[in-house]
């Protein structure tokens, strides 16, 4: 089993991987932390898209990134709301980590799925 099936299998072993290497970098547990997630963002999104090319055999690579889009007007309308002003640097930043907080569950489900399936075919 090369290293991307493990990173797509597992986005918490890239998660882990990447904290490692950001804090050799760093030295900062907290910025190695923000940055991993950042890294593994992009890692649990390829997985959820492999996920769904193995469980119905068709890409949908273009609702995901549809999916992952909506999220950023939504918390700029969200931060409108709750200031005068939009900081649209902490919004991407907000935007991203929101993807991540509901990208891993559904990755979670994706891949629990796919065990299911693997089980009872």
């Amino acid at each position: 089993m090369n290293g991307l099936v493990l990173f797509v299998m597992f986005p918490y072993l890239s998660l882990g991987l990447f904290y490692l290497a950001f804090w050799l970098l760093t030295k900062k547990r907290g910025k190695a932390m923000r940055l991993a997630l950042d890294f593994s963002t992009i890692v649990v999104l390829y997985a959820i898209h492999v996920a769904l090319v193995a469980l119905t055999g068709r890409s949908h690579l273009g609702w995901l990134i549809i999916a992952v889009l909506l999220v950023f007007p939504l918390n700029a309308i969200w931060q409108r709301a709750r200031a005068l002003e939009v900081d649209y640097r902490e919004m991407l930043r907000h935007s991203w980590r929101i993807v991540f907080l509901i990208a891993m569950p559904v990755q979670l489900i994706l891949l629990g799925i796919g065990i299911r399936q693997l089980f009872i075919s």
